[in-house]
């Protein structure tokens, strides 16, 4: 029905039909956010530590894609590095920090942060769900039912976590009363508008029409913004680095970060350039076709009929044209697209990767825009690479990682502190 909103809850489903409001949610979130508040720093890192310890044995969570890599991310040093960046200190430091010898501030949530969550990826509300949580926020994440399912799993397993600390137990329930997830259609302009006004903070994730229209709906006036627009990434590899033993490693890696998501991640390559030296482009392109060829089988999930006819009509192209080149195997597991136009390609996805050969990776440097998320960079040299990557940066680059790397959820991710943004800093001022 066009007014009605599902909302899902760790281990079970609610349906309650709004005609315009989320206020009995947003009120059940705000008494709900309370223990959240009052608990200390160190038990949510230990709670979301052990849910990572745990969901890794868990048979019935073995079918979310990404599970392996959120176990890791999940790791206790990973969060407190991640706290560390984001709130300038250490979890359970007890002492404010100091701006002089008269002021202090210490750091608040935000209370009630709106999450919208594209589709694309399945875990990435779940992460986005953790930096808000780290700063002590409830949460109401705009799903798409095709994740709910994933997402429920791991809240009933959050939920049923518990740590021992100082004697004291704690449960991730604590977490978890804090959140729901929500599924509304994105066209109903009275629901949106509501979810938007019961944000403190928002955060979006989507497209460039999705992130345009959602920014523009009304919200309170001390409400923050936090947009994960559309990014593009590529790779870049200079002529030492593909001389060098390390290269086919390097490639192995990059291999990896063309067939993770099936390249609908914004860290995912679309366009490699390498530097000309002694080894052809030819050669360059039968090493990276050898890396697919030892990836395991498990890691190619099918390609669904709305990106494999893109990817089909692009072999034929290729295939027919005198001036390029392609190599493929006799399915769709990937395509290596290789021409001498340097250029940024528009994405195909379903592992489809053009491949350029540049005199100098400085003809790369003119290309970068504000627009591209992360570089896989491939260089040797450590002054070479110093003056790039701030030449990258300068230009608009987010991030820039080693091959094999691109996905890695880092902080900070999109130019920001993600977590850091979603907290409130408050000046105290003593005699």
């Amino acid at each position: 029905m066009e007014d009605e909103i599902q909302i899902y809850a760790a281990g079970f489903v609610v349906k309650e039909r709004y005609t315009d409001s989320f206020t009995g949610l947003v009120k059940e979130l705000e008494e709900n956010r309370r223990p959240l508040f009052d608990c200390p720093d160190e038990i949510i890192i230990h709670l979301f530590a052990q849910f990572g310890k745990e969901i890794i044995k868990d048979p019935s969570l073995m079918s979310i894609p990404g599970l392996s890599y959120l176990s890791l991310w999940l790791r206790r040093e990973n969060l407190r590095a991640i706290y560390l960046v984001n709130f300038k200190r250490e979890p359970g430091t007890k002492d404010p920090i100091l701006v002089d010898s008269r002021i202090e501030m210490i750091y608040v949530p935000r209370g009630v942060v709106c999450h919208w969550i594209a589709g694309n990826i399945p875990l990435l509300g779940f992460f986005s769900l953790v930096l808000a949580t780290l700063g002590k926020n409830a949460s109401i994440l705009k799903i798409h039912p095709n994740v709910y399912k994933f997402l429920n799993l791991l809240l009933q397993k959050l939920e049923q976590v518990t740590v021992t600390i100082d004697g004291m137990s704690y449960s991730g329930s604590i977490i978890t009363s804090a959140v729901s997830l929500v599924s509304f259609p994105g066209r109903n302009e009275n629901m949106s508008r509501d979810f938007s006004l019961s944000a403190d903070c928002r955060v979006i994730y989507g497209s460039d029409e999705a992130v345009k229209a959602i920014s523009c709906l009304p919200h309170q006036v001390h409400a923050d913004t936090i947009v994960y627009g559309p990014k593009y990434s590529f790779a870049v590899f200079d002529k030492e680095t593909i001389f060098s033993l390390d290269f086919p490693l390097m490639l192995k890696g990059l291999a990896q970060d063309i067939v993770l998501y099936n390249q609908a991640a914004c860290s995912s390559p679309h366009t490699i350039f390498f530097e000309t030296g002694s080894v052809s482009l030819q050669d360059i392109a039968r090493q990276l076709k050898s890396a697919f060829q030892t990836l395991p089988e498990r890691m190619f999930y099918p390609v669904d009929e709305g990106i494999a006819i893109p990817v089909i009509n692009i072999r034929a192209r290729y295939l027919l044209d005198s001036s390029r080149d392609i190599l493929i195997p006799d399915d769709l597991k990937w395509t290596i697209c290789i021409n001498d136009t340097i250029s940024l390609e528009e994405p195909v996805q379903g592992r489809c990767i053009f491949i350029k050969e540049v005199s100098n990776i400085d003809q790369v440097l003119p290309l970068v825009t504000r627009k591209v998320q992360t570089v896989a960079l491939g260089m040797i040299d450590h002054e070479r690479k110093e003056r790039y990557v701030k030449e990258l940066a300068y230009r608009g680059v987010d991030r820039v990682m080693t091959p094999g790397t691109m996905h890695e959820y880092t902080q900070p991710w999109d130019g920001m502190l993600g977590a850091g943004r979603m907290v409130r800093w408050i000046a105290v001022k003593h005699h």
